[in-house]
């Protein structure tokens, strides 16, 4: 550290120690002015800086945003950060100008990182002392980004003062020549009129007239005359040209050639909106798709900003819903699968609903009904002509989708040959296209039949044959999985396909003449002696299976939950990463919004259960929220955006009709499903234990240990169990270990260990006893293991203890500093 950033951090010391006596209660603002400037006079801080040499204000400004970000962290420490904000506001005006370029370069990243920072911290000020002479290429990429944090928002209001600094960010960035937007117009439009403009005088009118009739559409869904006057202006230009125009437009994306972090402008919205409407007029199969890609892009998220365009997102999903297409609602499923927004959920919901109605079906029948074949064969493969090359498009199993090129002279490769892509561009770019819809579709359809096991799905016998035995895409799952058969009379029996057939669990042919129904299996529906035989037979029968229904960990109420009666502790009293707990979230169908200390600190993790007419609450805390004495620990860290980086769990609660109901009341499959949830939640996610801990007694009936007992879920602890010892015979390291009562000894070079099968604990046996280990996460991702190749998939637990079974059988080739610590 050289002297003057020894000067700079002693003044900043000295500010912590001089604040505490800062006024700040005024009756006026003439006495706030004057007291305020008498203290600022009379402060050492403030005298030592003014003092200060100019590499000392060069040296503080360097370290200034660090400093406000600590201290505008705790509310409490206001008067510090005041302080902090006017000694940096000294430095600004004091410091020789221009300011060094590494500097300038570092507080335009670091204001850009943290949109909290930019509340506090002067920002006006900083841009107004900058140049553009000095700006680099780098500054002004950084400010670029940043300019994009102060777009309007999608209605189009803009605030004074986020007005200036967006104006004054715009004039620094901006480079003499450089091409700038018409008025009016946005990235999108802007491209789209350059095109339009490019047309003869007829038809450059008629496309102009066609857009601007676009923008003028400000209903959420266009009325019968707004369509009947997009259908003129359509077929003036020729139908077949505007829907081959509108498709190549929508393909642009919402913000062409703007970064990841771009949202779409409110001049392009109007525009964009419009086209999709015109666009859902067309009777084109590949009209669908195109909506269906545009919405999912326009509702990715852009962190701590929201969707790149959430109102012109909801409308490809309501005119996805208008489409009178089976093309429409398959991609409806698609951008369920994909988009994790509540509300967006919601509406996906009501326009699929909707569309059900209007043929008389149920959701699900509709989804069946409308998902395509994409013209795959009974092994989920299909060929495409290119040119006199052939393009071999494969969906295995497991859903990835492979590629295999064969060109003319019937060479093949995983590329495309060079002379197909160069004389067959369109060709190859739709193959391209397929490749990635089939694998978004497997994907949305399996979470579609995994999120049947809450709802109970069960459907005639013939449709069942016909979708989820003989369709393409959908029998590539139904055919790997267990179902249960059965009629009116109560007789019932499950099954899976095999050979043509369908067999038992213990491989015998059943006879189907007298079942009229089908739904899926579940351990729950099941007793012991079935559910071992489906695993044996699903494991030694190598059935891969899209996701876990013979090895499914299930649930039931503890005793301990009987004793709180209204809520459940299972999973309390874990610390959790907050932004990885969010994302499990929305993947899993819950919504939840990201938490800070200083604001939203009561949001309650809540999914729907419709088909119960229920919903549960997952109750989670920042944990200075619950212990004032953890704000000075790192349980308190918060990201650049003022949001927590940890959680605490704490009860699951269930509620009918919006009434709280008792945990013993829940229906079975709600209670094992949602805490399977729950489960992935805090072991994914899991830190470590929250040591302060306890039930809260405005929600609960006492203290009680939230620490699930091995006896009241001794069925999942025997699932991993089992899972570990199926699996283990086919690892590289099987010789070195052995499973003896839950836990899993392994045999290393330097030491032997013992992991916790259903907790994954470590330890290292010696000679005076045993000792924990902690294997850092980073190590486990390291792992060379390929699990996809067992016959099943593990959960998120087994996965990891097989993981350290790999490192500590291996353990000589450990470089780990902590670990090796650890060890020695």
């Amino acid at each position: 550290m050289t002297s003057p950033e020894k000067e700079a951090l002693a003044i900043y010391d000295t500010i912590r120690a001089s604040s505490g006596d800062r006024p700040f209660a005024f009756h006026s603002v003439e006495e706030m002015r004057q007291e305020t400037l008498a203290w600022q006079m009379s402060n050492p801080a403030l005298i030592r800086l003014r003092k200060a040499s100019p590499e000392v204000l060069i040296a503080f400004l360097d370290q200034s945003i660090d400093w406000v970000k600590a201290e505008s962290r705790d509310h409490a420490n206001f008067r510090i950060t005041s302080t902090v904000v006017e000694a940096t506001l000294y430095c600004l005006k004091e410091a020789p100008k221009p300011l060094p370029p590494g500097v300038v370069l570092k507080l335009l990243t670091q204001l850009r990182e943290s949109t909290v920072t930019q509340f506090y911290y002067p920002l006006g000020p900083f841009l107004s002392i900058l140049t553009r002479a000095e700006i680099s290429d780098e500054m002004r990429s950084e400010l670029r980004r940043l300019h994009l944090q102060y777009a309007p928002s999608p209605t189009g209001k803009l605030e004074e003062r986020t007005r200036r600094i967006r104006d004054r960010l715009a004039d620094l960035m901006y480079v003499e020549g450089a091409k700038e937007l018409e008025p009016g117009r946005g990235p999108w439009s802007e491209i789209v009129f350059a095109e339009v403009a490019g047309r003869d005088d007829i038809t450059r009118a008629g496309w102009e007239g066609l857009l601007e009739h676009c923008r003028a559409l400000e209903q959420a869904v266009p009325s019968v005359k707004w369509k009947k006057r997009s259908w003129e202006l359509i077929q003036a230009l020729g139908a077949s040209e505007v829907w081959a125009t509108l498709e190549r437009w929508l393909a642009l994306g919402p913000t062409p050639g703007q970064p990841p972090e771009a949202r779409s402008p409110i001049e392009d919205s109007p525009y964009q909106k419009g086209a999709v409407w015109c666009l859902a007029m067309s009777e084109r199969a590949e009209t669908a798709s195109t909506i269906g890609d545009f919405g999912i892009a326009c509702l990715r998220k852009v962190p701590m900003l929201g969707a790149v365009s959430q109102k012109v997102g909801f409308s490809c999903v309501q005119a996805l819903g208008a489409m009178e297409r089976k093309e429409a609602v398959a991609q409806l499923a698609r951008l369920r699968a994909k988009v994790k927004y509540s509300v967006a959920q919601r509406l996906i919901e009501k326009c699929l609903k909707q569309a059900a109605e209007r043929s008389g079906l149920t959701v699900d029948e509709l989804e069946d009904f409308a998902l395509p074949s994409y013209a795959l064969d009974t092994e989920g493969k299909t060929e495409i002509a290119v040119g006199e090359g052939r393009a071999t498009v494969c969906l295995s199993a497991e859903g990835r989708v492979e590629v295999i090129w064969r060109n003319a002279g019937g060479e093949v490769g995983k590329s495309v040959p060079a002379q197909l892509k160069k004389a067959f561009g369109k060709e190859v770019k739709s193959v391209a296209g397929l490749t990635k819809e089939l694998g978004e579709a497997y994907f949305a359809q399996r979470y579609r039949l995994e999120s049947s096991f809450i709802r109970v799905r069960t459907m005639p016998l013939a449709h069942w044959r016909e979708h989820f035995i003989a369709h393409p895409l959908l029998g590539l799952l139904g055919r790997k999985l267990i179902w249960v058969f059965s009629n009116e009379q109560g007789w019932e029996l499950s099954g899976v396909y095999s050979d043509g057939q369908i067999c038992g669990p213990r491989g015998e042919a059943l006879d189907l003449a007298v079942a009229t129904k089908a739904r899926l299996w579940h351990p729950l529906s099941s007793k012991e002696p079935e559910i071992e035989q489906w695993r044996e037979r699903i494991f030694s029968s190598r059935i891969r299976q899209p996701f876990r229904q013979a090895f499914r960990e299930f649930y039931q109420v503890t005793d301990d939950e009987r004793q709180t009666k209204m809520h459940s502790n299972r999973f309390a009293g874990i610390v959790m990463r907050q932004h990885q707990f969010s994302s499990l979230c929305r993947a899993k169908g819950w919504s939840y919004r990201l938490m800070g200390a200083g604001f939203d600190g009561f949001n309650v993790p809540t999914k729907l259960l419709a088909a119960w007419n229920m919903h549960v609450e997952f109750y989670v805390d920042v944990p200075s929220d619950r212990d004032p004495s953890l704000y000075d620990s790192a349980l308190s860290e918060q990201s650049g955006a003022g949001i927590n980086l940890f959680l605490s769990s704490d009860q699951v609660r269930f509620y009918r009709d919006r009434r709280e109901i008792a945990v013993e009341d829940v229906p079975a499959i709600v209670y094992s499903e949602v805490m399977r949830d729950i489960d992935l939640f805090t072991s994914v996610t899991a830190v470590g234990r929250d040591e302060a801990w306890s039930d809260q007694s405005d929600r609960g009936t006492g203290i009680v240990d939230s620490q699930a007992q091995a006896d009241d879920i001794s069925a999942v602890f025997a699932l991993r169990i089992e899972m570990v010892s199926r699996v283990l015979p086919l690892t590289a390291i099987a010789a070195q270990c052995k499973v003896e009562k839950g836990w899993l000894e392994v045999r290393g070079q330097l030491g032997t260990y013992r992991i916790h099968i259903p907790w994954g604990a470590v330890l290292r046996l010696t000679e005076k006893g045993a000792r924990r280990l902690d294997i850092p996460r980073e190590v486990l991702d390291g792992v060379g293991v390929d699990f996809s190749v067992f016959p099943i998939e593990l959960d998120y637990r087994t996965e990891t203890v097989l993981r350290k079974a790999h490192v500590l059988a291996n353990d000589w080739r450990i470089d780990s500093p902590d670990l090796i610590r650890q060890l020695m």
